[in-house]
């Protein structure tokens, strides 16, 4: 045991070291503006939720295992060990969650990458957990390769620590912003779309209705600034048809600004298939521009107002309802920031889940700790999902009703209940090869319940669909809930309420 203290004493100068990195560093952070404060309160997790918990684990959980004695040493230490490294990553998973959720503002000039950056320490952690699970693990050899693993990522937190520190201060100059790979990109597409959906819902609208609306702009001019944090629907304000033709303008404006942008992004991209990317979009305004370029001239060319109304009912209805699958779209592919359905929380975190294991499969060779992995995780997480669900359950039961963010959410944990459970009796019922076989299958199903949320097509959950017929694992998951019924009848029936011993042949 001589080599092994000396080895840990070399790995505590080293850990003094990263330690004294972090305290100037500190020091220096604490120094800078309000407009940092993004980066500050992502500093402060780092070093709070990740750091000192890593150099606990370091210090504490494997250094002192070499006073202790016994057999059994080794496999405390991993256990412990585990337990540690489990509640790092669930504290990742959280505030990537919250980010998702948009509970922590983020400063989009900045361009901080928080989500991105978690969701590469969440993948280390989960590797160093791999190791931990493997039926080898608790072996002086299995724990110092651990120990160097900690440290490392040690050193990565303490990197991206000094990344934060060394960001630029932010300013209030009038540069545009790049496109970040974010929803960013659809913020364009989606004012223009509201704008046409308006034009379209003006247009629609009889002339009673519109006289009736100005007699209640006054009192709606009042009550606009209390209610301004409410988001305007299509048809709520509405210009005089002489004017349409003055927001179509409007549109072109910021047609003109985004192909601008594409021009720039063409000119700097390498990659050829972002290039090709880039050209599509490039051709899809062009396009459209073209078709509000002609618009106008129509609409010039118009005096009266019942000719205008007609004229974009009938040439914008269709550039409305392709605008709106294009933005739909867009929100799918650039995750759950992007889509404004509640459920899609829900989703990707669930599809976030299932990619896990199927890291993990990949990195161990033990099938009893992958299925008891797996588990004990879904099982967690379909209890914090009852819970969330009873809390919408006792708000709809006290005050009436419940919002339509609450529903979405109420919803998705039903449809997704039977499914999760099934996968955790696949853990105890079948081999490694189904459950590897069910986790795909889950990924599947979970992406088209995505899609029916946050894509274009939009689709009843009921029936689960696709272009080939009804999903054959989507109507087994729904069979199945029958079975359940039966058999749980049966136990009760046959088994805890017999009277006499030929129930248990009845059973049978």
């Amino acid at each position: 045991m001589a080599w092994l203290r000396e080895w840990l004493c070399v790995l505590l100068l080293v850990l003094a070291v990263a330690q004294a990195q972090d305290e100037p560093e500190a020091a220096e952070g604490k120094s800078g503006g309000e407009g940092d404060e993004e980066a500050w309160q992502y500093v402060e997790f780092l070093k709070a939720d990740v750091n000192e918990k890593v150099e606990v684990i370091l210090q504490k959980t494997l250094y002192e295992a070499r006073e202790k004695k016994g057999f059994t040493v080794l496999e405390e230490t991993v256990s412990r060990t585990m337990e540690q490294v489990m509640e790092i990553r669930e504290s990742l998973l959280k505030r990537i969650k919250d980010l998702r959720k948009e509970e922590i503002k983020t400063d989009p000039e900045q361009n901080i990458k928080q989500e991105e950056m978690l969701s590469e320490f969440r993948m280390e952690i989960m590797t160093i957990l791999l190791k931990l699970v493997d039926k080898d693990a608790a072996s002086i050899d299995k724990l110092k390769e651990i120990s160097q693993d900690l440290l490392r990522f040690k050193m990565s937190i303490s990197n991206e620590i000094m990344r934060m520190l060394m960001l630029p201060q932010a300013t209030s100059s009038g540069k545009q912003t790049q496109p970040t790979g974010d929803c960013s990109e659809c913020d364009v597409l989606k004012d223009i779309s509201f704008k046409i959906e308006n034009l379209v819902a003006c247009a629609d609208k009889e002339e009673g209705e519109d006289a009736q609306e100005q007699e209640q702009e006054p009192e709606a001019d009042a009550t606009a600034e209390e209610g301004s944090g409410d988001k305007a629907k299509p048809g709520d304000e509405c210009m005089p048809p002489a004017m349409y033709a003055m927001e179509l303008i409007a549109v072109n404006e910021l047609i003109d600004t985004e192909i601008k942008n594409l021009y720039n992004n063409i000119v700097t991209t390498t990659e050829e298939e972002e290039r090709q990317k880039l050209f599509k979009k490039l051709e899809d305004y062009k396009s459209l521009r073209d078709t509000v370029d002609d618009m106008i001239t129509k609409l010039m060319s118009q005096t009266d107002e019942d000719k205008l109304k007609k004229l974009v009912k009938r040439s914008l209805g269709r550039v409305n309802t392709e605008l709106k699958t294009k933005l739909k779209d867009c929100q799918a592919q650039c995750g759950p920031g992007g889509c404004e359905s509640c459920a899609a929380d829900v989703l990707y975190d669930a599809i976030a889940k299932m990619n896990d294991y199927k890291t993990f499969f990949n990195n161990t060779d033990d099938e009893e700790a992958k299925k008891e992995f797996v588990r004990a995780d879904v099982i967690k997480y379909i209890n914090d999902n009852n819970n969330e669900a009873r809390e919408i359950l006792i708000k709809k039961a006290t005050e009436g009703e419940i919002d339509e963010c609450e529903q979405e959410k109420s919803d998705i944990y039903k449809m997704t209940k039977a499914p999760m459970w099934m996968l955790v009796n696949t853990t105890i019922f079948s081999g490694i090869d189904e459950l590897e076989v069910m986790v795909d299958a889950m990924i599947i199903q979970l992406e088209e319940l995505l899609q029916q949320y946050c894509g274009s097509e939009v689709v009843t959950p009921s029936t689960n669909t696709g272009d080939e017929g009804p999903n054959c694992e989507w109507e087994e998951y729904e069979q199945t809930k029958e079975y359940l019924i039966k058999v749980d009848e049966i136990i009760q029936e046959a088994l805890f309420k017999a009277k006499d011993d030929s129930a248990q042949m009845t059973a049978l």
